[in-house]
């Protein structure tokens, strides 16, 4: 999957998990990183734009978890590229299969798939496209709330923890944009959810900081957001994050 969503910005991946590319000139910034299995599907894209790996100038990332950081590495490796991620989550990055304890998910992954074994989908899929051999990384830069980054597309940080403890999402301000990683998703498939949401507490390190996070999206002057799993939400972001508050925790 790969779609042209609005000028210069681009969504890849499949139908469980997102990631994106922004445009400014030649120069390219990617929003997360997608699993090892998506590394054709971003060339491809990159080639139809005239574009190749080289011209990625910095990767950022919304989160630690696997299924966005799958081609972290090998992006900084071949373009030489800026990886970007929030301080709290920087230890994780470097053994991304033994997160950190005090980074780990609340609830119980095996509790939740008792509850609704079709689930078992979602860690059947992460292992065939590759995300249990992902590579770490450990050559990270910081970055922090309120910033507005020197990269293409200039995209300011709202700091949004919860997910993990250095949640954040990315606002582009000149294109009504805000990218939210999985700070509010559309789909969680473990929990058989669509819609505004946040995830399930397998995958959240805390929920109730989840739910109040959404308070930082509520305020901003954006009327898209494009999440890492899920369809794009478009209209009022205080709609989106009332019926995320409403769907609660699960």
């Amino acid at each position: 999957m790969a779609a042209r969503l609005t000028t210069g910005v681009h969504r890849l991946g499949d139908d469980f998990v997102n990631f994106y590319v922004i445009e400014e000139g030649t120069d390219l910034t990617l929003v997360d990183g997608g699993l090892p299995a998506h590394y054709e599907q971003l060339t491809a894209l990159l080639a139809r734009l005239g574009r190749s790996i080289r011209d990625v100038r910095a990767l950022l990332l919304t989160h630690s978890h696997l299924d966005h950081i799958g081609l972290a590495a090998r992006v900084q490796a071949e373009a030489d590229a800026a990886v970007l991620a929030h301080p709290l989550d920087i230890p994780s990055l470097a053994s991304p299969l033994k997160p950190t304890p005090e980074a780990k998910p609340e609830g119980s992954l095996v509790r939740a798939l008792l509850r609704r074994p079709s689930a078992l989908r979602v860690p059947v899929y992460l292992a065939r496209s590759g995300a249990f051999r992902t590579a770490g990384v450990t050559a990270v830069g910081e970055l922090n709330g309120g910033a507005t980054l020197d990269v293409p597309g200039r995209p300011k940080v709202v700091e949004m923890p919860g997910h993990t403890p250095g949640s954040v999402a990315f606002q582009l301000p000149d294109r009504g944009i805000v990218l939210t990683g999985d700070a509010l998703v559309t789909d969680d498939r473990l929990a058989g959810r669509t819609g505004p949401t946040i995830v399930s507490s397998a995958f959240t390190h805390d929920t109730a900081e989840a739910l109040a996070s959404l308070d930082a999206l509520a305020s901003l002057d954006a009327d898209v957001i494009l999440s890492g799993h899920g369809d794009p939400f478009e209209g009022d972001i205080a709609d989106a994050v009332r019926l995320a508050r409403e769907a609660g925790a699960r």
